[in-house]
This record gives C-alpha cells, structure tokens and sequence, in this order.
C-alpha cells in the first residue's frame, strides 16, 4: 500500500525462517519441471484437462490455477511446498493453455468457471475440505465458482486484475505476454527484463508463452470488459457463507489490484482476510515465496 490503511493488517514479510522445517524443505527442494508430480488427464466437456498432483489422495484437495498466458508450471514451487502442510494439491492447465490446448471459446470468466466446476467433479476433487486458488485469470474465474454450483471450503484469490479493459488490452502488446514459438528465445525475452527471477520461474513462463493459443488469450484479455478483480462474482448470494481470502501484491510494485479498490473487498470478506504481501508484484510467488506460502497457509487455517 501506498500508505498505512488502518483497517488492514501490515503488509506480509517473511523468510524461511518463518517456515516450519518440512515446508521451508519442500520450497528449497521443488523442481521447476515439475519432477515429483503425479501427472493425469480427465476428459471433461470434450476436453483433456491435463492435471498436476502432490501429496497424499486423502489429504484435503487444493486446487490452483493459474492466471492467462501460463500454466501449471507457475507454481512449481507452491505446489510441493502447500502439499507438504499435508494437503493435495492440483494444479491444472487450463483450456487454451499449457498441456491441456483444446480451446472452445469459452472465454467468459463464468463459462471458464462452468468448465472448471465439471472438471472439479469428474476428477473426483468435490470433497467438503476442498480449497481452490486462483492466481489472476484464474482468481476471475475461482471468484465465478459459487454461481457455478461449486462452493469449496475456501476460496483463495491471488492478485485478481482490478482494471480497466483498456489496460488489460495492453498486455496483448507487453513481449512477456506474447506467443513465442521458440523456447530459447522466450528465455532470453524474460530473462532480459526479470534478472531478478530464478531460473526455474523464467523457464516455467517461458514454458507457458509456447504453449497457449493466441486466440483464446485475445479473447480472455479483451472480450471479458472491465476486470474488477471478481468483486461482482463475490456478490452473487451463491457466495454466502463461503470463506473467501485475497492475497495481493502492492499496486505500487506491480499488483493489478489498484489500493481504491481494496476497502470493497475489505467490506466483502474482512480485513483479516485481505493479505498484502510487501513490495511484491503481480506474481508474488516468484520473488516472494516465502511470503507466499505463507499466506496461503494462512488462507488455509494451516
């Protein structure tokens, strides 16, 4: 934040320090291929969703998806590391992205939630401990899921776009959001302007700018109006009574979540569900995982 909002908890610093043992193990010893991952395809309206998997089948699921022009590889790190607070958790590729391809032009956040919703169940995820983040796009899109008849234990926005279809427009013309068809090459793009990104994320992002379909990227970033970070998914009654957290970045560092916006998720699901994590961007998981996982073990009551 720009300056102190008394309603708000200090923004989140953290360290492995403030990681027990078995998670601060985890976070050092994750792979950005994804190595340890249980991999698995579940055909769901006509699409072969390719799915991620750590931790025990018994544990309580937590689902992650990832936000627009990614994957499940952006949380190569979060993933293993929440798995080992004894959950399991699955990240997914979703239509037009990563692995799973097969995009239908379903770009409206509450037709991606639909989709997702039919997935959740046909990959035998609807459990009542179930938890499900969504990182950007994806935080539209888990924000939609109570009025797609899914209300999991908890609901875990991370930095969803509060913005103005204008700026959401000018990513398609930013080269870290552009289609590359060449791996080498989308590399050395983002570690040109990100040195001070681990080698491991620059891959998992370069990974994802190979791998989706421009037209569905177009159509998720243009066609969708004006972002409010899933303000008006949250206010649909379906929502009621679900625990619902978000964890931002700072608008001043990168964050998509302007800091007007904030007291109205303030006033929706309360402050001491509203973590800030300092001096982080858009995507915090990639310089502050620490504080990260942190916060979604927050979220998680772990």
């Amino acid at each position: 934040m720009t300056t102190a909002d008394p309603s708000l908890p200090a923004p989140l610093r953290a360290s492995v320090s403030d990681l027990p043992a078995e998670i601060a193990d985890a976070l050092a010893g994750a792979s950005p291929d994804l190595a340890g991952a249980r991999r698995r395809v579940v055909e769901s309206g006509g699409i072969p969703w390719q799915l991620a998997e750590w931790g025990h089948p018994d544990e309580p699921p937590v689902v992650l998806i990832h936000g627009v022009t990614s994957n499940a590889e952006t949380f190569w790190r979060i993933a293993p590391t929440v798995a080992a607070a004894r959950r399991r958790v699955i990240a997914i590729d979703l239509p037009g992205h990563g692995r799973t391809g097969h995009w239908q032009d379903r770009h409206r956040f509450a037709e991606t939630a639909t989709d997702v919703a039919a997935l959740l169940g046909d990959a035998g995820l609807l459990d009542p401990r179930l938890a499900v983040l969504g990182h950007s796009w994806g935080g539209m899109v888990v924000a939609a899921l109570p009025a797609a008849g899914i209300r999991p234990d908890r609901l875990i926005l991370l930095d969803p776009p509060a913005l103005p279809v204008t700026a959401m427009e000018l990513m398609t013309h930013d080269p870290l959001e552009r289609k590359y068809d060449d791996l080498a090459e989308a590399i050395a793009a983002i570690r040109s302007v990100n040195p001070g990104w681990s080698e491991g994320d620059i891959h998992a992002k370069a990974l994802g700018l190979t791998q989706f379909d421009l037209g569905a990227v177009e159509a998720i970033l243009l066609e969708n109006g004006d972002w409010d970070g899933g303000l008006a998914a949250l206010a649909n009654s379906a929502a009621q009574g679900v625990s619902i957290w978000l964890i931002r970045g700072e608008f001043k560092d990168g964050g998509l979540i302007p800091d007007p916006v904030v007291p109205a998720f303030v006033a929706r699901i309360g402050a001491d569900h509203v973590i800030t994590i300092a001096d982080a961007p858009h995507s915090p998981q990639r310089l502050y995982p620490e504080a990260t996982v942190l916060a979604i073990l927050r979220a998680l009551g772990s």
